[in-house]
């Protein structure tokens, strides 16, 4: 099979120099809102069909533009040169400007036809099996006697660098040999591309568009073998019942009849030359195909047998059809010959979350369907999604089969694409078939590839990451920061904070993930983090060992005794490099809870600032409270008033004295415990110092 194996751009819009992988299945070019997502698809578009030069000043790198402008106008403001010198080398800096590359490689089989390519030099390399292109849009070069005239006559000398024009080649894989193709037509018929765009006219609600789906079904069967035979079948039998029933000869009397006096005037005005106008019926296949796209209409079939028309079945059902048709009218004109690839843009657009993962599901059967029954690429087994609504099509009514592992040496007749920005998208598709774009800036975009990630992981991290990353890690790779934390109590706080601090107002309009995991696994997930470079903050609990006994102990002496002990959070422990409690204490005083060189992790947990306590809710009640310690003694009597006071979901000590430390440590329902501070507006007072720095570093 061919395969677009690999997009290199480079200064085209935000990607500066990225590569772009393509799996020989199903690729997922993943984003946040304005990461790119629009501009590749745009790209493929323009790339691989014969469009116009459609690529303009406009999608040039805006560094780049920038300074080429810097370097025409440096040479058009020299006032050391004449204006024959200023056109000499404004038409020989042309050549030192930067352009939009794009550097492809197509990979094939040893088995396929290579009549299409055989004008192009392939990799003498045979186990690479590759073809490699050169797409280039460089500035088009102006007449030197208009960039004089713009010159002498001081205009805007602009004008003349604002077009490109398109050059395409065959060339190594180093690129440094190219030879030109003068018809570009010979590169684009390598490509039998189709993209289905987010914007569809299921959107619309027009009685014209309604049928929308029941004309795209007809085009659809339009391409099965026997549809030819029919339609044959049918125009003959129409045509038997029209002359059967000699209706031309009585519609050709009624209609003659009706406009007899009509036609004579008008002859009288053309010399009496007419001629006789008759009217006969004969019906051909073009005439057939627009009867039956007109009054073809689609129905859902309901249990007891009810019917629901087209136009009244929910948007998005409709709209997973659609795509389920758009995927089956693609596959009817797959050409063994040519790179076969079908790009869906953010088909989420419709799709409600369930039918995200149908659509998706779908896909990886397709994919199944089409290849080699007894691939060995089979990386694990995983359950389909139940999808009973769509039992009627072959594909999806099959016996679930396994899922192939999406690495680019599998097996299958054509390639998809879907770009999307839900995480239920992202996570129905195979973490092997995942690129993520992320915006450094405003003006740059990189691409970062979920299959190299995972090939360079040692195999106990890679079994962590296949069994975690589609449930618990994929709302990641949407994230403009991160925010680990250990339990529902911690999420409730952090999106209050967020949502009424005003101190933190900045943070609540950027996109933040929160992901739940314990200090037993938290520091699992740093080598995505350091991957995707996302600025992440880490809550955990100091976790140091506490027993019931020390409630009996002297305050003072208990603290000592505390700071000697060793916590048990692997997390802080992998971070820190420290277990003994005092140590880690220090060190999070020097480093400030950032403890790598990248500044992309901030480790926040309880320290003496918050009481010494061991948990979120000791933090909680040891500022709320105004306590030095978590384990300074409370009578029942003054613990009874703080619970009465500040509605503390709480139980009540039964012993004449309490602590913090004891009353939480007894705490059965932390969540009910965050929820009356929350619901008694007590909380934002009482907000632990570890929480407040930890926002605040997240904030810069």
């Amino acid at each position: 099979m061919f395969a677009l194996e690999k997009i290199n751009v480079q200064n085209y819009r935000k990607f500066i120099n990225e590569d772009i992988f393509l799996n020989k299945m199903l690729t997922a070019i993943a984003g946040s809102n304005n990461a790119g997502k629009t501009s590749v698809v745009e790209l493929m578009s323009n790339l691989l069909t014969s469009r116009k030069d459609s690529i303009t000043i406009d999608d040039l790198n805006h560094t780049a533009r920038s300074n080429d402008l810097l370097k025409i106008m440096g040479i058009y403001n020299d006032q050391s040169l004449d204006n024959e010198g200023k056109l000499e080398r404004l038409q020989l800096v042309i050549k030192e400007l930067n352009s939009i590359q794009i550097f492809i490689t197509v990979s094939y089989d040893h088995d396929d036809s290579l009549t299409l390519f055989n004008g192009f030099l392939s990799d003498l390399v045979e186990s690479k099996r590759n073809y490699y292109f050169c797409i280039e849009y460089k500035y088009k070069k102006s007449r030197d006697r208009d960039v004089l005239e713009t010159i002498e006559k001081k205009r805007d000398i602009v004008e003349h660098f604002s077009t490109l024009e398109t050059f395409i080649y065959y060339c190594n894989e180093s690129a440094e040999e190219r030879v030109l193709i003068n018809n570009k037509e010979d590169f684009y018929k390598l490509f039998n591309y189709h993209c289905v765009y987010a914007l569809r006219k299921l959107s619309d609600t027009s009685e014209e568009k309604q049928n929308h789906l029941s004309k795209h079904l007809l085009k659809t069967v339009k391409n099965h073998e026997n549809w030819n035979t029919s339609i044959g079948q049918l125009i003959d039998g129409i045509n038997e019942l029209l002359r059967t029933n000699n209706l031309s000869e009585k519609l050709d009397d009624i209609t003659i009849d009706a406009i007899k006096q009509t036609l004579e005037d008008f002859s009288k005005t053309n010399g009496g030359n007419t001629g006789r106008l008759g009217i006969d019926f004969l019906l051909e296949s073009k005439d057939i195909e627009k009867v039956l796209l007109e009054f073809t209409k689609i129905y859902f079939e309901q249990d007891g047998g009810g019917r629901i028309k087209e136009q009244k079945q929910g948007l998005g059902y409709s709209n997973l059809i659609y795509l389920l048709l758009e995927t089956q009218l693609f596959k009817e004109k797959l050409d063994k010959q040519k790179v076969n690839l079908l790009v869906f843009e953010e088909p989420e657009a419709h799709l409600h979350p369930q039918m995200q993962n149908v659509f998706i599901q779908y896909l990886n059967r397709l994919n199944i369907y089409d290849s080699v029954q007894t691939q060995a690429n089979v990386r694990r087994d995983v359950s389909a999604s139940k999808s009973d609504n769509l039992s009627g099509l072959p594909e999806v009514a099959a016996t679930s089969p396994k899922r192939l592992s999406n690495e680019p040496n599998g097996s299958t007749n054509f390639q998809m694409m879907i770009t999307t920005h839900s995480s239920e998208m992202a996570k129905s598709v195979d973490i092997f078939g995942i690129r993520v774009l992320r915006p450094i800036n405003h003006l740059e975009t990189k691409v970062f590839d979920l299959y190299s990630f995972i090939a360079g992981l040692h195999k106990n991290e890679k079994d962590f990451y296949l069994k975690f990353f589609q449930f618990n890690m994929v709302e990641m790779i949407f994230a403009d920061k991160l925010v680990l934390f250990e339990g529902d109590a911690e999420r409730l706080l952090l999106k209050y904070l967020l949502s009424k601090d005003s101190q933190f107002l900045k943070l609540s309009s950027e996109y933040i993930s929160y992901i739940q995991v314990g200090g037993a696994f938290a520091h699992n997930y740093l080598k995505l983090i350091d991957f995707l470079k996302i600025r992440t903050l880490i809550y955990t609990d100091i976790d140091y060992k506490y027993e019931s006994s020390d409630l009996d102990e002297d305050p003072g002496k208990l603290v000592t005794e505390i700071l000697k002990r060793k916590t048990s959070n692997k997390t802080i422990e992998y971070i820190t490099g420290e277990n003994v409690i005092r140590r880690i204490f220090k060190s999070q005083v020097d480093n400030q809870g950032v403890y790598n060189n990248s500044q992309l992790v901030c480790l926040k947990f309880q320290t003496q600032k918050d009481g010494l306590a061991r948990t979120l809710e000791d933090a909680i009640l040891s500022k709320l409270l105004s306590k030095k310690t978590v384990f300074e003694k409370i009578s029942k009597e003054d613990f009874n008033t703080y619970i009465a006071s500040y509605n503390l979901h709480l139980s009540g000590p039964q012993s004449s004295q309490t602590s913090i430390r004891d009353r939480i440590d007894k705490l059965q329902n932390k969540t009910d415990f965050m929820f009356a501070l929350i619901a008694s507006d007590h909380i934002l007072k009482a907000v632990p110092q570890y929480i407040l720095e930890g926002l605040i570093w997240l904030q810069k």
